[in-house]
């Protein structure tokens, strides 16, 4: 049996980002989720994810295989706080197992804006092509 895994990166109560955020400006949160369960064939996974992706339109991209997938997005949230409990409540709700049988929130990770530019400089996230793309993840190793 799989462990749920939670990250949680930048556990200041601002995000580190590119310097003190102007007023007004709220700071980003790039939170990373990792739903998995049973084995669910290729095409009802890719369906699913489509309905998720329908009703939450602010999604930059998906990753997934018949164990698992690897949703990204941007939140707003105030401090890693509160973003993480928004995605718990977010991803731990009726709606992803109502469109992927069996499937859970796996694994949550929420990182600043700079953490993740900081990541994709080193080459650990996959390029985006198109927002709110979903893309099997052997079809990213061709996208590099």
């Amino acid at each position: 049996m799989r462990r749920k895994h939670l990250e949680r990166h930048g556990l200041e109560t601002e995000p580190l980002g590119d310097g003190p955020l102007e007023a007004g400006v709220r700071p980003l949160w790039l939170v990373t989720v990792t739903l998995s369960g049973g084995v669910l064939a290729l095409d009802r996974v890719r369906y699913g994810l489509g309905l998720l992706n329908e009703t939450r339109a602010f999604l930059v991209s998906t990753r997934y295989d018949e164990h698992h997938a690897e949703i990204r997005y941007w939140d707003e949230g105030d401090t890693v706080a509160e973003t993480t409990r928004q995605a718990l409540e977010l991803w731990g709700d009726e709606d992803v197992e109502d469109v992927l049988p069996g499937w859970t929130l796996y694994g949550l990770s929420v990182v600043d804006r700079g953490a993740a530019r900081s990541q994709w400089v080193a080459g650990e996230h996959p390029r985006v092509v198109a927002l709110g793309e979903i893309v099997p993840f052997d079809d990213y190793a061709q996208l590099a």
